[in-house]
This record gives structure tokens, sequence and C-alpha cells, in this order.
């Protein structure tokens, strides 16, 4: 018996030396890894998880349209290489949660240094974790979950760069357009100080209005820089998103006009919402694991906490064969705070659930109210502007002609250029509404529908 016991604890001790994992180094990289040019984006080779950016084909040869830059920013986001590489944590945690406990061997040898007995004596005994297999299953059923809710927060995270490159592309062209309007007043106030200034001069103008055609020239400058820049900078962060490096310039065009969702797709939307929405899903196996947990503690009460067998031999040469068992007497602690403190926790996220489900409901109410805004302002602009920009149109020649005077001319002209900066702002907005409304129904882009 002692050789059996001798033998298969000698075993066991060379099956889990034999797997042990090993340690493999993985250096950390010197340098960024920023791509200097388009052709460098993942285009193909893996397909978006996201469902509403699947059937988006991309083809950079013809411009980039907001929408396929929102699939080559689900591809090529850095931020989202680093929250699957998190997720996979996660997964890691599952293989853990399947593995038995490992079996604890004892074993001890006492020589007799005095005394009339003169027998060695020994003792050999295995004993396992019972606490531990009687939680396997709640821990494992609770690491799934957990894995589950990585998997689906990343998907979120994954649809809300989408989002936000679709944002930052309308935000880009937008701006790019206001500063192409601006700088074509900007080119008539300059002329218009220009000549105030030789005016001036001449003692031909006063220096009040020389000092008011410099200050409309110096407020359309500050106007165009602010254009650039905001520009610019959308351009930076949609550059950031896709790892490009920031003096990347994008080959940006505009998507084509589609028809927006009806109220009944958008109500539709939103009843289902709590079944395809991500991050309610992601709340929700959240909320399953939490479940798991506090049914693992509920088993955690169980007294007997390990079970073990001995084989020992005394001084005397006596032989013995024994049943050991370890318990925990439930007098003061008994589990109760472990069951309490889990109890609170499922409590906890189930009232985290329902406030994101309203808050999901506000969204989408939201961008609502501001998309129909946007639009009744921007169908009132698009019959204003065009009637405004046919009255200044013979006054460039009567500019030119000499009936006007510059200052007739550039009022004219601000004015047109004014209310169409307008429209432009007023398109961008609801252009962005509808990529709210999008991205709270988690539905395909409207536009999506008639992409190339």
């Amino acid at each position: 018996m002692a050789r059996l016991v001798l033998v298969c604890g000698l075993a066991a001790l060379s099956q889990s030396l034999a797997g042990c994992a090993a340690y493999r180094p993985l250096p950390l990289p010197e340098r960024p890894q920023f791509s200097g040019m388009v052709s460098g984006l993942t285009v193909d080779s893996v397909q978006p998880r996201p469902t509403p950016l699947r059937s988006i084909p991309i083809d950079p040869a013809d411009g980039l349209e907001p929408t396929e830059l929102a699939v080559l920013a689900v591809l090529n986001s850095p931020d989202l290489a680093a929250k699957r590489a998190a997720a996979k944590v996660a997964d890691a945690q599952v293989f853990a949660a399947g593995l038995l406990p490992d079996p604890q061997l004892s074993a001890s040898v006492d020589k007799p240094i005095s005394g009339p007995d003169t027998h060695t004596a020994h003792s050999l005994g295995a004993a396992m974790d019972l606490g531990a297999l009687l939680a396997r299953p709640q821990i494992r059923r609770a690491a799934k979950w957990n894995a589950k809710q990585a998997d689906l927060s990343v998907l979120w995270a994954e649809w809300g760069v989408a989002q936000q490159a679709r944002q930052l592309a309308e935000t880009a062209m937008a701006n790019e357009r206001r500063a192409a309007s601006l700088r074509d007043l900007l080119r008539l106030a300059t002329n218009r100080s220009e000549r105030s200034d030789q005016a001036l001069r001449n003692r031909d103008a006063t220096l009040q209005t020389a000092a008011a055609d410099l200050a409309v020239q110096l407020d359309v400058q500050v106007q165009v820089a602010t254009a650039q820049q905001d520009a610019g900078k959308a351009r930076r962060d949609l550059n950031l998103l896709l790892n490009l490096e920031p003096g990347v310039m994008l080959p940006l065009v505009a998507g084509p006009d589609a028809t927006p969702y009806d109220e009944a797709t958008i109500r539709a939307a939103l009843d289902s919402l709590p079944s395809r929405r991500p991050d309610l899903l992601a709340l929700k196996a959240g909320y399953a694991a939490q479940d798991a947990n506090l049914r693992k503690a509920v088993l955690m009460q169980f007294p007997l906490t390990s079970l073990g067998v001995a084989f020992a031999t005394d001084t005397a040469g006596v032989v013995t064969r024994g049943l050991s068992g370890a318990f925990a007497l439930p007098i003061f602690n008994g589990g109760r705070g472990e069951v309490r403190v889990q109890d609170a926790t499922r409590a906890q996220l189930r009232a985290e659930y329902l406030a994101r489900l309203d808050q999901a409901a506000a969204e989408v109410t939201s961008a609502q109210i501001e998309l129909a805004n946007a639009r009744r302002q921007t169908q009132a602009l698009r019959a204003e502007v065009p009637r405004l920009e046919a009255r200044v149109r013979p006054a460039v020649a009567a500019y030119d002609r000499g009936d006007i005077d510059s200052q007739t001319y550039l009022t004219l002209s601000q004015a047109a250029l004014s209310r169409r900066a307008d429209l432009d702002n007023l398109e961008l907005a609801a252009r962005l509404a509808q990529i709210s409304l999008e991205s709270a129904l988690f539905m395909p882009p409207v536009d999506a529908k008639a992409s190339k």
C-alpha cells in the first residue's frame, strides 16, 4: 500500500512538472507603428464584426466616403486592437476556470533516536479541496459570461469607433468647404482693404473707413484660420483612429444622399434594442456572471471544505490507514457576508442595466429631435440661400462696370456667403444627428444603402 501511494505520488509529480508552461519573452516595440500611406491600411483581410458595417464595400481609388472610413477605422484602430487583446484575458480566465483543483500530497519520515521502538515511521497522504470542486461549475459559468461580456464590450467599442470616424470625416469636409467659401470672401475683403489703404495715402478716404475695411479683412482671416484649424484637427483625429501618420491626407469624398429611416422603422428598432445593441447585451452577460457568483457564494457555505486519505506506520511498526476531513463551523461567519455582498452586487448590476436601457431610449429620442430641428431649419435656408445668391450675381458685373463700390459688393457677397455657411453648418448638424441616431439604434448607415 505504501509503495502504491508513493508510486502514485511520484507519477502525479512528474505529470505536473511535464505540464508546466514555459516562459517566452515578448519585447515591447521601440517606435510608433503608424502607417505612412493610405495603401498601408488593412482593407479586406478581416470582416468587420459590427453587423451594420458588413455590407459596405471599400474602394480607396475613387476617394473614401464616411461609411468606408467607418469600416477602415474598425479594421485599423490601435485602440480597438488593444481592447481585443484585453478580451483575450477573459478567454484565458475561462480556460483557468475549467481546470480541476490540484490534489494535495503530504509525506513525512520519522527515525527514532532513542526509546524502545526502533522502526522508522513514515506517512503518506492525499487530500482534495471539496469546496473548489463544488464551486467549479458556477466559476466556469461566471467566467464564460464574463468572456461574453468582454467580447460584446469590444463589439460596442468597434461600433463607437466607426461612428466617430464618420463624424470626423463629415466635420473635416464641412470645415474645408467653409474655409473655401471664406477664402473667396477674404479675397474681396483684402482687395477692399488695399484700396482703402491706397485711398487713405492719397487722402481720398478717411482713417475711419480704412480702419473699418481692415477690421473686416482681419475678421474674415480669423474665420478662415478657424475653419482650417477645425478641419485639420478633425483630419488628425481621424488619422489617429486609422493608425495613420498625422500628416497623411485622406482622399475624403461626400457620401450619396439617401432617404432616412422612417418613424415606423425607428420605433421597431427601438423596441428590439435590448436584444441587439451590444452594450445592453454586455450588461446582460455581466448580470448572468454575477448571478453565477451569487450561486457560488451560496454553495461555499457547505461546511466540509476538504477530504483526504492517509497511510502511516509508527516507530512501533503499527500500520494504519485513515480518512480525514476538514470542516468549517458556521458559527460566526458561515459565508453569510459573501452571500450578501454578491446579492447586493447583482442588484447593482440590475439597476445599471435599467439605467442604460433608459439612457439608450433617451439617446434615440434626443437624436430624433436634433435631426428634425436641423432638417427643418435646413429646408428653410435651402429656399432662401439660392435667392440671395441670385441677387448677388448681377452685382459682379455692376462692380466691374463701376456702378457699385467695393463696399456695397463686399456687403452683398458677405451676406450671401454667411448664409451659405449657415446652411453648411445646419447640414453638418443634420448629418451628425443622423449618425447619432444610427449609432444609438445600432442600425446600418442610411447612405450605405446607396454606397458604391
